[in-house]
């Protein structure tokens, strides 16, 4: 399900008295006697601000404007082939932390106008953090007045945020619960299938995993993730096939029941497994080295090859399969590629290789269990296809992509680490 990301922008500047305020605050007296100096190094003095409906949207939106806008000018700002006048600092984290703690999307930016370079602010707020933020200014950054309860309020505020963002995420779940009921379609039938399977598995071993080792932990994603492999392993395409899924999954699940699961045992594979691509054998490698000593990986190894009983490495290579597929090949990502192929036809392979082979390296140096999980995969693949339109919008030769590739591929693995964090 996609969800529409509806936001305003507005137009924000410092009043006369807001901005004595703050040059006297923050002693811009001092840093630049010079008052023009000290105008045009104000990038708050002029104030763009987006408003959205969620938390979630602001990341959204952020990464809109990280794909328009990546033209890269220096180290800090970009720019879009359609707005060059306009330049916005996206090389450093979002959100940043502020002193309170809390995060925020803040990005310096620049206007090239009539041959003046004049600051900006842009900021990028949920309904939830907008109302907040008012609050907390006035309480907090602008109430000169001292008082004596000054922790006992901070911790009140902080309280009221984190109700406020336990709001947000409710009312976000409600949304997409009532989106997804709007039309019932093959995609959400699918969904509530993969739901019903993943709930017969999860029981299943939950119950095995008590009986042998006396314990259980949570392991729903793991379920879900090996649940969209099967579909993806047997290509379901209709409703007619939803059905012959649920009914080998009972009688799988039915054989399981009988059967004596040790889950103190080490995974082995009938014979050796076969690599036919980097980024296979990096993840691969990775997965045999952790699935008997991690408790984690052995636990969705082993649901993964109980299911699958008979040819454990055949399974394991399908499996690197499915997430070569899901890492690299999303709609808009082979939409992106399908564009690079057009300027570098056959010679594009070289670079999407080094591009696949550097997200199983990222994937690997994560080093936890969640990089298979769906909710990784998307973050994933908004990386991947951001650093593909980076590199349509500043690379045009191979020889380009050789002198550049080793910039591009440790920014494709910062961003694919910060949007995990």
């Amino acid at each position: 399900m996609k969800v529409i990301v509806i936001f305003l922008i507005l137009a924000v500047e410092l009043n006369l008295q807001k901005a004595y305020e703050k040059i006297l605050r923050n002693h811009y007296y001092k840093r630049y006697p010079n008052a023009n100096d000290l105008i045009f190094k104000l990038s708050d003095l002029i104030g763009i601000r987006i408003e959205c409906r969620f938390g979630d949207d602001e990341k959204k939106i952020y990464r809109f404007l990280k794909k328009y806008f990546n033209k890269k000018l220096d180290d800090d700002f970009y720019c879009s082939d359609n707005y060059n006048n306009i330049f916005l600092k996206l090389s450093g984290k979002q959100p940043q932390k502020q002193k309170n703690g809390f995060t925020i999307y803040r990005i310096d930016g620049k206007l090239l106008y009539e041959n003046l370079l004049i600051p900006f602010e842009l900021q990028i707020k949920s309904l939830t953090n907008m109302f907040w933020s008012e609050i907390e200014h006035q309480i907090i950054y602008k109430n000169s007045n001292y008082v004596i309860e000054d922790q006992f309020l901070k911790d009140i505020m902080n309280s009221i945020k984190n109700n406020l963002t336990m709001i947000d995420n409710q009312l976000l779940t409600v949304l997409r619960h009532v989106e997804s009921k709007k039309v019932k379609t093959n995609v959400s039938n699918k969904r509530n299938l993969q739901e019903i399977v993943s709930k017969l598995i999860y029981d299943m071993f939950s119950s095995k995993m008590k009986e042998s080792i006396d314990m259980t932990i949570n392991f729903k994603d793991s379920c879900e993730t090996i649940v969209e492999y099967v579909f993806f392993k047997n290509n379901i395409s209709n409703e007619a096939d939803y059905t012959d899924i649920l009914i080998n999954a009972l009688n799988r699940l039915n054989l399981i029941s009988d059967e004596q699961l040790d889950f103190n045992s080490h995974l082995i594979f009938e014979r050796s497994v076969v690599y036919d691509h980097p980024f296979k054998k990096i993840l691969g490698e990775y997965f045999e080295q952790v699935m008997n000593s991690e408790f984690n990986w052995n636990l969705f190894f082993r649901i993964l090859f109980s299911l699958e009983p008979l040819d454990n490495a055949g399974d394991f290579e399908k499996f690197l399969s499915y997430l070569k597929v899901s890492y690299t090949e999303s709609k808009y990502i082979n939409k992106q590629k399908d564009i690079l192929i057009s300027r570098f036809d056959n010679d594009f392979l070289i670079i999407e290789d080094a591009v696949k082979e550097q997200i199983a390296k990222t994937l690997v140096s994560i080093d936890k269990i969640n990089i298979v999980y769906d909710y990784v995969i998307e973050e994933v693949n908004a990386a991947v296809e951001y650093i593909y339109k980076y590199i349509y919008d500043n690379i045009n030769t191979l020889e380009q992509w050789f002198n550049n590739s080793e910039a591009i591929l440790s920014h494709l693995n910062t961003e694919i680490i910060e949007s995990l964090e």
